[in-house]
């Protein structure tokens, strides 16, 4: 039987790279079960997540240079392409890549796969997927994509995890009550919004609400975090926690920024609070705002304590279960294995 194989090139790095290595990540896992032999091309890093995709069965390749060019990682990425082998599916996931770096690589593979969700930027693809969420998608790309292009849009094709579809089937019930609240800012950990959060959970004066603050990497302000917090009893922090599903699943409010975390909590329907931390958050942010999915703070760097303090307040049981009921609906968690049906359609 030949062997077949499946090439990522997402990033591992910075902030944004968290997010894109981690839906690719769950792509991945789907194509593990149909036995392609699954590689990765990640920058190095401090704190990245290489460690972590090794320990799931992925080969690893490193790409040299720190800072980005084009074509520099274009010719890396070909030469690993010839090592391998036959590529069946060439996936990229990276902002600072693009149409030049695509018409390079497209001749090596046998199909390319873009992750993107600018709705700004070119590409020379067989496949395209945006799982952001637009209430008019029509011409979005009309003139960004080749015609041929198969073109996937909407949070129906949300890039999560098994586990938040498996945690689905054992959903709590919540009766719109605040006792437990999640703060995670994915890879970014910024410890001026971790303190201005569980200060503006302090603000509420309610010594029964239990605090869970998910810092997935090792952090370089945790011993700050732990002097700060040490006498607040009712906060936890979790480190390296890759089962966010419970945590999302036990709590009644999460804070936290508007990226590719928004999928996860919407499949688990816990009414969240967020902030934007990037340009390309901005747009999915102030659409989930507008039609009820999420309470939207706006740019992180001009919130306060009071205004966490402000908006949970606000909430009442009517608005926590219409976010509640909104996210279930919109995110089912079938999402990746809808994506790797059309890309294996694409042979």
């Amino acid at each position: 039987m030949k062997i077949k194989n499946i090439l990522f090139r997402a990033d591992s790095g910075d902030t944004v790279g968290w997010g894109h290595t981690m839906r690719c990540f769950a792509l991945a896992k789907k194509f593990q079960e149909k036995n392609f032999t699954i590689s990765f091309i990640v920058r190095k890093y401090p704190n990245n997540l290489s460690n972590f995709l090794e320990k799931e069965g992925f080969n690893i390749f490193y790409l040299n240079e720190k800072q980005y060019y084009w074509k520099s990682d274009a010719k890396q990425t070909q030469k690993i392409i010839q090592e391998i082998g036959d590529i069946d599916f060439l996936i990229v996931d990276n902002y600072k890549l693009n149409i030049k770096w695509e018409k390079f690589l497209k001749p090596h593979v046998k199909k390319l796969i873009v992750i993107d969700d600018m709705t700004l930027r070119n590409h020379e693809c067989d496949l395209l997927l945006d799982q952001n969420y637009y209430e008019n998608t029509k011409k979005l790309y009309s003139k960004l994509i080749p015609k041929e292009c198969r073109l996937l849009m909407g949070p129906k094709f949300a890039l999560i995890r098994d586990e938040f579809y498996q945690k689905r089937q054992k959903l709590k019930k919540r009766n719109g009550e605040i006792n437990r609240i999640l703060i995670s800012f994915g890879g970014s950990n910024p410890i001026d919004d971790i303190i201005k959060t569980i200060n503006g959970i302090k603000g509420l004066k309610n010594n029964k609400i239990k605090v869970d603050l998910l810092i997935p990497n090792s952090n370089k302000y945790d011993m700050k975090i732990q002097k700060l917090f040490s006498k607040f009893v009712n906060i936890t922090i979790h480190h390296k926690n890759f089962n966010m599903s419970e945590l999302m699943n036990q709590s009644d409010l999460s804070i936290g920024a508007g990226g590719s975390s928004t999928w996860e909590r919407c499949c688990l329907g816990l009414p969240s609070i967020v902030s934007i931390f990037a340009k390309n958050q901005v747009k999915l942010t102030e659409e989930m705002a507008k039609n009820g999915f999420v309470i939207n703070l706006g740019m992180s760097k001009k919130i306060s304590s009071e205004h966490y303090t402000d908006a949970i307040k606000n909430l009442n049981k009517s608005s926590l279960y219409q976010m509640s009921k909104f996210g279930l609906k919109l995110v089912d968690g079938k999402g990746t294995t809808r994506v790797k049906n059309e890309i294996l359609n694409l042979l």
